[in-house]
């Protein structure tokens, strides 16, 4: 766990060099949670006694940051930032942790709308039966307010559907979050019929990229992914001649990114490609018209230069 601060003889603080600081706050506010722990700690704001004592807060030291209003008391032995995310805090005080898809959504992965709920892995018995995510494979204790991408992946695969769990790892791989071969081992205790799910895990830069995939590919029809077509990537490539662009609103809302997307078309359109460009709300909210008029395309061969197979 990487370090950000550390009490001196003295009683202060002494500021890891990459600590972010805000200069507008008076200087002992620095010495709250935002400074230690983690990057994950800092932006969520919900920290264990355990883990502020390992990074030498005393007793005394969180005594001193409730009274400021620097922390607040969430339960016994864990604290938050008044700024904390409130998802975080819930879940603290109910005696678990975020969890599943929304601690991997916390990690930054992409999260498909079905699983944008608040899940929570409970540290009780009786409350992890009751109501909860629960991991495939061995149950750690919760020593932090969110799950490490391992225990939350490996409680995904209980709660996600087949190809939501694909959408996930896809965008766990290209974040580099973790490896196939870790994914495949964190399975091993899941049912068959996931772990073949895992087997259509492939290359894509965002989950509406993986939705198209693994639709057209049930569907049959060839698809390959981040294709280098001339100095351009394209995210999707039906047949030889079929471009499917997937934009996603964060990449794509802009004039200036929408200007390159036009000249983009139009310099594959002239090299002999037929470009479609899905968006967010048509992908996930009207995939059945999407896919009719897709099919169609395919099924009339348009999607091969003439004279291929």
């Amino acid at each position: 766990m990487p370090r950000t601060a550390r009490p001196s003889q003295h009683g202060r603080w002494r500021r890891h060099p990459r600590s972010p600081v805000d200069s507008s706050r008076p200087a002992a506010a620095h010495a709250t949670i935002a400074c230690v722990i983690d990057p994950m700690v800092q932006r969520m704001g919900v920290v264990s006694a355990a883990q502020l004592e390992a990074e030498g807060w005393r007793r005394n030291d969180r005594r001193r940051a409730l009274a400021a209003g620097q922390l607040t008391l969430v339960r016994a032995g864990w604290y938050a930032r008044q700024d904390a995310d409130v998802d975080v805090v819930a879940a603290v005080r109910a005696h678990g942790c975020l969890s599943c898809a929304s601690a991997l959504a916390r990690h930054g992965a992409w999260i498909p709308e079905r699983l944008r709920g608040v899940h929570v892995r409970m540290t009780r018995v009786a409350d992890r039966r009751a109501a909860g995510c629960a991991p495939y494979g061995p149950v750690p204790s919760i020593r932090s307010a969110i799950d490490d991408v391992e225990t939350a992946f490996r409680c995904l695969l209980r709660c996600a559907e087949d190809e939501d769990l694909v959408v996930v790892a896809d965008s766990l791989l290209h974040l580099r979050l973790t490896t196939q071969h870790e994914l495949e081992g964190w399975s091993t205790s899941a049912p068959r019929r996931l772990r073949r799910a895992l087997a259509r895990i492939d290359r894509a830069e965002s989950g509406l990229e993986t939705i198209v995939r693994v639709r057209l590919r049930a569907k049959g029809v060839s698809v390959r992914t981040q294709v280098q077509i001339g100095r351009h990537r394209v995210d999707l490539l039906v047949g030889d001649r079929l471009i499917v662009e997937c934009d996603g609103g964060e990449h794509h809302a802009g004039w200036a990114a929408q200007t390159a997307d036009r000249a983009r078309d139009r310099e594959l359109s002239l090299a002999g490609y037929v470009v479609v460009r899905l968006t967010y709300g048509q992908i996930v909210h009207d995939w059945e018209a999407v896919e009719a008029d897709l099919m169609a395309f395919v099924r009339a061969d348009r999607h091969r230069r003439r004279g291929t197979t």
